[in-house]
């Protein structure tokens, strides 16, 4: 799994995903991890516009995989 470097990248692949929230994981490169959050932030809005939520991550080496549910 390639970490993600850019909102670019993060938000097309969250927008062109078929399928579930459960089977999508979001592998984001610790280098996009800014300290206020807002990349994240931004990220996070694009998850929201399709109605899922987030349900956790994994920390790996150098980046961490965000996992999604079903919006409640």
């Amino acid at each position: 799994m390639e970490p993600i470097n850019t909102i670019e990248e993060a938000t097309q692949c969250i927008e062109s995903f078929v399928g579930r929230p459960k089977e999508f994981k979001l592998p984001i490169s610790d280098q996009l991890q800014d300290p206020i959050g807002i990349n994240m932030a931004v990220i996070t809005d694009t998850i929201l516009k399709r109605g899922w939520m987030p349900d956790g991550f994994q920390q790996k080496d150098g980046y961490r995989i965000y996992q999604y549910k079903d919006g409640e």
